[in-house]
């Protein structure tokens, strides 16, 4: 899977919602975002334990208590802030996607 280059941008924050994530895609490659306050995260969109996405079909992810990216397929859990499993069949930790926030908008850094 490629990563998007540095200075793509793909989203504006504003559009997020807070304490939640959603789905984005760049070019094939699926991605999503997760926020918490001021805090967002990016990650590959693919549960590491079956290649699901973690998204559900709308393209909202389920984030547990502001803390826990929940794969809707098998369960697994994983750290919204660092992307670790936290339980479930995973086991390894989603792929991180490094960002900045210029202005209101999400950039690959």
């Amino acid at each position: 899977m490629d990563r998007p280059p540095a200075g793509t941008v793909l989203a504006n924050v504003d559009r997020l919602p807070d304490k939640g994530g959603v789905a984005v895609d760049w070019q094939d490659t699926p991605l999503i975002l997760v926020r918490a306050g001021a805090d967002v995260r990016c990650y590959v969109n693919v549960c590491p334990h079956a290649g699901r996405s973690l998204a559900l079909p709308d393209g909202r992810v389920f984030v547990h208590k502001d803390t826990n990216i929940i794969c809707p397929v098998h369960g697994a859990t994983f750290d919204a802030a660092s992307g670790a499993c936290t339980g479930g069949p995973a086991g390894d930790p989603l792929t991180a996607i490094a960002i900045d926030i210029v202005g209101n908008e999400v950039v690959v850094a």
